[in-house]
């Protein structure tokens, strides 16, 4: 039944390492501002460049940042996100 419904099939590729910080910081405010390199290692130790495990993490970094009161992503906001998300800390 499910291949009645797709009318056609398209390619996902991962995003580029050096798409990640401009794509990042439009699709976010808690990114703005935040470094090309700590947004390639975000990437790295988790988005692994698909939309779909950034939005998990912008989600679970997002929650952090409200309740701790911070407008944008630092070191400690990326730990407790990667701890949460079940990876290991920032290095």
């Amino acid at each position: 039944m499910l291949r009645s419904r797709v009318f056609r099939r398209l390619p996902f590729r991962p995003l580029a390492a050096e798409e990640v910080p401009d794509l990042m910081r439009a699709y976010h405010p808690i990114y703005e501002g935040t470094d090309d390199a700590l947004l390639r290692q975000i990437d790295e130790l988790y988005g692994q460049g698909t939309m779909r495990d950034w939005a998990a993490f912008t989600h679970t970094a997002a929650s952090i940042c409200q309740d701790a009161g911070r407008e944008h992503i630092d070191t400690e906001v990326i730990d407790n996100a990667l701890t949460l998300l079940g990876g290991g800390l920032y290095a």
